[in-house]
């Protein structure tokens, strides 16, 4: 992949040493665009500052703005930029932003975010609305993952000119590294009963006898204990924690399907994993990523459908493998380019 034209990525979520998982779709993109990006992270941690040839990643729960202005303007003035990629909003990017925009320096940015779903608009008040409007409107380009958040990205900052770079995805592993005894479900999701609704999936899943299938849900989060409590009786429920990226691509193909019951997503990333092992995946309508579903995809838009689509595949021959060549690396990166060519003319 081309390196031009130099591009610094600013980013708010990316892979750090307390946490290998935060942001790998954010790093993903970045990667589509070039074998030695550049990037200045801000992330949600106390980690040290981490660096490893352009890319240098702040762990900034207690980093001052003044910080944050300095190591931006310290990369603008070394690395020279054409173009400066924000990915994710925080109002923090707000100086940034006006920064690069003085020194003529074009800038795009690309949302992955929940708050700007539609149905969760309301909770942006006052200086917050203001605040994320002033950024999404001084933009020379904004972009987002999927047409659900474009919606809501449209209704705050009156562009109805927003471009679609979905989230790409990685093939996973095709052989099995061990056979489950019964039909085997996944969850793969962090552990957020209020957001990714862990609770009512083992409610659905109870349904079943115990004998005819299991259950294993892979992730970390604020819930975890509160979930291993809830299966620690049930002999055919196993909780295993946070896995990486790579270890769930491998483990994937160690079960027949996966269900995504969250209460919104503005993707969903691993129906798509999981189709490309060759599961059956349960998932939502309204959830970002369904202009991109194929027939392995099941909808349970509720509670009631998801119990009948679990008894559903008890039954079920093995899913055709999903292939998703527009969701690819090298499609989304030649996408990306293709912006960075337009927004310098």
């Amino acid at each position: 992949m081309s390196k031009d034209p130099k591009v610094l990525h600013v980013v708010k979520w990316y892979p750090h040493a307390s946490d290998p998982q935060n942001g790998i779709f954010v790093q993903k993109h970045i990667e589509a665009t070039s074998d030695e990006p550049l990037v200045l992270g801000f992330v949600n941690s106390n980690d040290k500052l981490e660096e490893q040839g352009g890319i240098q990643v702040y762990g900034a729960r207690r980093m001052s703005q003044v910080a944050k202005f300095g190591a931006f303007t310290a990369r603008i003035a070394s690395d020279r930029p054409k173009i400066v990629h924000f990915h994710c909003y925080a109002p923090d990017l707000l100086p940034l932003l006006w920064y690069a925009r003085i020194k003529g320096i074009k800038t795009i940015h690309t949302e992955h975010g929940s708050a700007f779903l539609n149905t969760r608009l309301p909770s942006l008040q006052g200086w917050k609305l203001k605040a994320a409007r002033w950024h999404f409107q001084r933009l020379h380009r904004l972009t987002c993952i999927s047409p659900a958040l474009r919606d809501g990205l449209s209704e705050i900052s009156g562009n109805q000119n927003i471009n679609i770079l979905p989230n790409i995805i990685s093939t996973a592993a095709k052989e099995r590294t061990s056979s489950p005894s019964s039909f085997s479900f996944c969850v793969v999701a962090d552990v957020v009963f209020e957001t990714k609704a862990q609770e009512i999936i083992l409610e659905c899943f109870q349904q079943l006898p115990q004998a005819q299938a299991e259950l294993h849900f892979y992730g970390g989060g604020p819930d975890l204990e509160r979930l291993q409590g809830l299966a620690r009786t049930l002999p055919n429920v196993w909780v295993h924690g946070r896995k990486t990226n790579e270890e769930v691509l491998q483990l994937l193909p160690n079960h027949d399907a996966l269900i995504l019951h969250s209460h919104y997503e503005t993707f969903g990333i691993t129906v798509f994993e999981a189709r490309t092992a060759g599961l059956w995946a349960i998932s939502k309508s309204a959830f970002g990523g369904a202009p991109w579903y194929d027939q392995g995809v099941l909808i349970a838009d509720t509670q009631e459908a998801l119990e009948d689509q679990i008894k559903s595949l008890i039954r079920a021959e093995k899913a055709p493998v999903g292939k998703f060549d527009a969701l690819s690396s090298e499609s989304i990166g030649t996408e990306i380019h293709q912006l960075y060519r337009e927004i310098l003319g």
